[in-house]
């Protein structure tokens, strides 16, 4: 390879119908700034492709470092995950055991309430159809007491000169009191 030091160095011989001197002294010096320019950045060049050559070696060390910490790290993310499924699992069962216990317990107590309802209504018909039948006999009694009473007025004569016999007749407060036996009579059964 040429290098600028073998341009400066080189003579030439003259000769009776050649170049012109200066022409070629003039070119030669051209060559040789061109030639030291890139010798000079060839150097550079070359540095340059060294401190990457050492860098790409550094980077190679730290590439099975980092392959090393990765590949631990996709497993430890995988155990972490496999962790959180776990747990995730338990919670969902021990979540789903306590809505079943949960379930269970709302429907037997429905079921308990529904039988406590089943049995007042029972034990208030049970009531009812008693007040019913003392109310039914406590009119059966009021309507044989005004019977008594219409059948008395009947027998009654419209006019007391033509009475030959006198008719034991009751008196007002006889007959509230008979209405007061009656009514105390019915609230004793309702009591019963």
């Amino acid at each position: 390879m040429i290098t600028s030091k073998d341009v400066r160095n080189k003579r030439f011989e003259k000769a009776a119908f050649g170049y012109k001197q200066e022409e070629i002294d003039e070119f030669l010096s051209q060559l040789e700034a061109e030639l030291d320019e890139m010798e000079r950045e060839r150097a550079e060049a070359n540095n340059k492709i060294q401190i990457l050559a050492d860098k790409v070696r550094e980077y190679m060390k730290d590439e099975d470092a980092l392959k090393d910490a990765l590949l631990g790290a996709q497993r430890q993310g995988h155990q972490v995950i496999d962790e959180a499924n776990e747990k995730a699992e338990k919670i969902i069962a021990e979540a789903q055991a306590k809505a079943d216990a949960l379930e269970d317990e709302a429907v037997r107590k429905h079921a308990d309430a529904m039988e406590k309802n089943r049995e007042e209504i029972a034990r208030e018909k049970e009531a009812l159809i008693e007040a019913q039948q003392q109310v039914a006999d406590f009119k059966k009694s009021l309507f044989e007491m005004y019977k008594s009473h219409l059948e008395l007025i009947s027998s009654m004569p419209e006019n007391f000169e033509e009475a030959s016999e006198p008719v034991e007749t009751e008196t007002a407060e006889e007959i509230a009191a008979a209405v007061a036996a009656a009514e105390e009579a019915a609230s004793n059964k309702e009591e019963e």
